[in-house]
């Protein structure tokens, strides 16, 4: 759970220097899935607007979204190969119990409750894989973070 932390922290991190950049818009951003490589991500996302490392070899690329509700923004986060493992999306206000019961109704289990903050289990509505997915509230904001879940086994489980 720590380094889910430590991943949030940064992504908010950045999501604020990036907040005056351009936007993707929502049907891009919806055909964008885990293990997707980073020039099929870029092909369908163009380029993003703010890029960094994490931890490891895990590099974070953060896009500014617009005119998508309470969606501010969102991430791809890739390992050093280039493979997307996890995706990220930020949004305004804290909406992590609704987040997790619209999950719930798409077939996601909540594995874990803690303070306002969930981790739950699913399938890929795209792909059919299985996604680990936190929803964790940091600064007036909704993080919901979903990663491959062979990927969450090896590298970020606690």
């Amino acid at each position: 759970m720590k380094t889910i932390i430590q991943i949030t922290l940064g992504m908010v991190i950045l999501f604020i220097v990036v907040c005056t950049a351009r936007a993707i818009d929502i049907n891009a951003l919806d055909n964008v899935s885990v293990l997707m490589s980073k020039s099929k991500v870029h092909s369908l996302l163009g380029t993003p607007d703010e890029i960094d490392g994490l931890r490891g070899d895990l590099k974070v690329e953060l896009y500014r979204v617009d005119k998508m509700g309470p969606m501010v923004g969102a991430g791809c986060i890739y390992v050093e190969n280039h493979q997307l493992v996890g995706q990220a999306f930020v949004f305004k206000g804290e909406m992590g119990k609704e987040a997790a019961d619209r999950l719930k109704k798409n077939g996601f289990t909540i594995m874990e409750e803690k303070e306002g903050a969930f981790r739950l289990l699913g399938k890929d509505d795209d792909t059919g894989r299985p996604l680990m997915v936190h929803i964790i509230l940091n600064n007036g904001l909704t993080v919901l973070m979903s990663f491959e879940k062979d990927f969450y086994d090896r590298s970020i489980k606690e």
